[in-house]
């Protein structure tokens, strides 16, 4: 929304994609509103999908340990695991399925293709150390909007013990002002433990855009504990901490910059990579990461 400002100019956006001038085909979950809207006016041929039972061309049946689900449609079964948690994960894994069907590629090689595990950076992107078995699981992902970051912990919460969901977050500046509260209420509802702080402030204070996400949290989550950390080097560092004070089975997530290897503040991008961040912290703790 930053660049579209509502929800219906960006729909209508993306609307454009399904006409004859940008595409031939199309693939379409219709789990909601929009995507049922956005599959009853695509100008092109397209193949519907649904995870909740809402009427579709095909069907994912997700199999109870969650990373393994079935898509069943007109002639054919495909028994599939996502490589990524969470159900916005296998809805994606199963629109990328479809729309290779869709262009006339083999089943058996796009089932293939799909289990060898793909690797996207910075998307529920997993970091591990060398050493230690009762290491935290330590997650970055690019979410940064509130329904992001409230997918990203909810796939993350089941693999987490009692207490032991711990996410460091921000918001960037210049920047849609209006999700900044809603983000920070998102992680308090889903984690345990929240760590506010800086994200890509740009030319804004960031010590303004930190208050605003942890005046939402706390709003929403007055209980939980909600801490502020400034520089984002630490935040991580204390998220990992936290973590391993939780005990085994405890879960870090950092969210909102996932791939990306600079931070911008006042108009100056820094080297920065949470990647790098988690790594360090982990070995730390725990020895060389991997």
């Amino acid at each position: 929304l930053d660049y579209h400002g509502t929800m219906e100019d960006y729909f209508l956006a993306k609307a454009e994609l399904f006409t004859p001038e940008r595409a031939t085909r199309g693939v379409v979950c219709v789990d909601d509103a929009w995507g049922a809207r956005l599959a009853g006016m695509a100008t092109i041929p397209v193949s519907t999908v649904s995870s909740t039972g809402a009427p579709a061309d095909w069907r994912l049946d997700a199999a109870p340990d969650g990373a393994e689900f079935t898509l069943t449609g007109p002639h054919a079964q495909l028994a599939l695991r996502s490589a990524l948690p969470g159900d916005f994960n296998r809805v994606n894994t199963a629109l990328a399925t479809l729309a290779l069907l869709a262009l006339g590629h083999d089943a058996g090689a796009v089932r293939e293709a799909v289990l060898t595990d793909p690797h996207v950076p910075g998307r529920m992107e997993k970091v591990a150390p060398a050493a230690g078995s009762d290491a935290p699981l330590a997650v970055v992902d690019y979410a940064h909007t509130p329904e992001a970051v409230a997918a990203a912990l909810a796939a993350l919460r089941p693999q987490a013990v009692p207490g032991g969901l711990v996410v460091v977050l921000g918001a960037g500046g210049d920047r849609d002002r209006g999700k900044r509260a809603a983000m920070g209420a998102a992680a308090a509802r889903e984690a345990d433990i929240v760590i506010v702080t800086d994200d890509n402030p740009r030319s804004e204070d960031p010590a303004v855009i930190r208050a605003a996400v942890v005046a939402g949290a706390r709003e929403s989550a007055p209980h939980k504990d909600i801490r502020e950390i400034a520089d984002r080097a630490e935040a991580i560092a204390a998220a990992v901490a936290a973590a391993v004070a939780a005990g085994r089975g405890a879960v870090v997530a950092v969210v909102g910059k996932g791939h990306e290897t600079g931070q911008e503040i006042g108009g100056v991008v820094h080297p920065f990579d949470d990647r790098e961040q988690v790594r360090a912290a982990l070995d730390a703790a725990y020895g060389q990461a991997s």
